[in-house]
């Protein structure tokens, strides 16, 4: 690898050196469990992460704080002596993994807005795409189309600019860095078996058994996809669909009644109830923090009084007579 030529978010690059492997991570695209995957071979503090008192809606979640990990490098800390041994050629696994671009799009949008993760909702939840708490089938697909419809033309870059939203293409780069394999979130079993032979080769032992990470109640519907959602999804999204080889823009696995059922849409209130609370006391947590901080600030900037010297031996046995006396 080259300096001028990695992947261009670094806080997305995991470097395992003892075990010769980068995985280069995709929001959306089995990350949640890629990540787990990863500190787990790297003997990352699981508890660690738990500390961290952000935003995110789950324990399993607290894996994508990269301020958390200890132990797993990134590609654009090392030097470019080290960057240059790695290469598939030299014996590197190198890794990403990416989804169809259209489910991708829906499980971000459900998980970000429609399930109204505190941050998400706090910055955007004015925006006049912004989804209701659904009813029904039909308020998910009108509100799932007018975000498309805004992505494309109103380019908010807190959306359009997010990791989550942006092209994989755009994230993995691979014009840029050479893998050993890109892998599509289905063929995940053949990245577990192909990743567990190399670490064997390097002298590893055990099996993988990656986290199931299902962050989201609903699975597309076909109906979400109509012509206008799909020429926009197409137009936002093409450079993925030819890369990684998608050729319809309507996703491979769908809810296959084509309607969500009343359960469905209780799971959605009581989910968007979780975030409100976690983002209550999230909140209220981190202002805790600052105020302490504030404090020990004031208190270090406070002279110190002098210190009060020893009474004489004279002084300490007339302070006794007068105790007695007293």
């Amino acid at each position: 690898m080259r300096p001028n030529a990695l992947p261009p978010h670094p806080t997305a690059t995991y470097v395992l050196p003892r075990w010769k492997v980068v995985y280069v991570s995709v929001p959306k695209a089995a990350c949640t469990s890629m990540k787990w995957l990863v500190a787990e071979l790297q003997g990352e503090d699981g508890e660690r992460f738990a500390r961290s008192l952000s935003r995110e809606v789950s324990r399993a979640m607290c894996i994508h704080r990269r301020d958390m990990w200890q132990r797993t490098p990134m590609l654009h800390e090392l030097s470019g002596e080290e960057l240059a041994r790695i290469a598939p050629a030299n014996g590197w696994f190198v890794f990403a993994v990416v989804r169809h671009p259209s489910a991708r799009l829906f499980s971000a949008w459900q998980s970000k807005f429609l399930l109204r993760e505190p941050y998400w909702a706090q910055e955007l939840g004015g925006a006049s795409w912004f989804p209701r708490v659904p009813a029904c089938t039909e308020e998910v697909v009108e509100d799932f189309g007018r975000f498309v419809r805004a992505l494309e033309h109103e380019r908010d870059e807190r959306v359009a600019g997010n990791r989550h939203f942006l092209p994989q293409f755009d994230l993995v780069r691979p014009d840029l860095v050479a893998y050993t394999r890109i892998y599509a979130t289905r063929e995940i079993p053949e990245l577990l078996e192909e990743l567990e032979a190399h670490l064997r080769r390097q002298g590893w032992e055990g099996a993988l058994k990656p986290r199931r990470a299902n962050e989201t109640p609903l699975e597309p519907v076909a109906a979400l996809f109509d012509g206008e959602v799909a020429a926009a999804v197409r137009r936002l999204y093409g450079r993925d669909l030819e890369a990684f080889g998608y050729e319809d823009v309507v996703p491979d696995v769908l809810e296959p009644s084509g309607q969500y059922p009343d359960r469905a849409f209780a799971e959605i209130q009581r989910l968007v109830e979780r975030s409100e609370r976690i983002g209550d006391l999230a909140l209220r947590a981190q202002a805790l923090r600052r105020a302490r901080k504030e404090t020990r600030r004031r208190r270090a900037r406070q002279p110190r009084p002098s210190p009060v010297p020893p009474a004489s031996p004279l002084r300490r046995a007339v302070r006794r007579v007068q105790r007695k006396l007293g």
